[in-house]
């Protein structure tokens, strides 16, 4: 089964539904619940989503709620040392976006979901984790299915 990295843009998508990538990110996370890859997210994703979504109108009730509900299927991720050493030397020059994907790589996925342009060029034909946007992997996902 795919191993599946979900970046904090996405999650912020699922959790803000005035968002224009609210409707392919809960089909994204829905896919996960269904047990069609597993999927995982990082502790920053989720300190930097309360962030951003209690700025948001989001309340810390809902917010709170939507992350229990998420641990039933979705794997929670550390960042380590060798996640922050991969952020500290990278190629994006976003230390945050380097670190999530340092996490990801180490923690073996398959592919890292993003709308985060920058972090598209970190595809290689040398690395086995692929760069994509949520509506291009549930794409491709689709036609999986099929």
């Amino acid at each position: 089964m795919a191993k599946v990295f979900i970046d904090t843009n996405v999650l912020l998508d699922m959790l803000l539904e005035e968002r224009p990538g609210n409707g392919v990110a809960k089909t994204l996370f829905g896919a996960a619940k269904a047990g069609i890859f597993d999927g995982y997210i990082t502790t920053q994703s989720i300190i930097d989503a309360h962030f951003t979504a209690s700025k948001n109108g989001l309340s810390f009730n809902a917010f709170k709620s939507a992350i229990q509900f998420l641990r039933s299927f979705i794997r929670i991720l550390a960042i380590d040392e060798l996640d922050l050493l991969w952020a500290i030397g990278n190629p994006t020059g976003d230390f945050e976006d380097d670190a999530q994907y340092g996490s990801a790589y180490n923690g073996v996925c398959d592919f890292f979901i993003t709308r985060d342009n920058a972090l598209f060029k970190l595809n290689s034909p040398f690395c086995p984790m692929t760069v994509m946007t949520p509506s291009e992997f549930v794409a491709g996902m689709e036609i999986r299915d099929e």
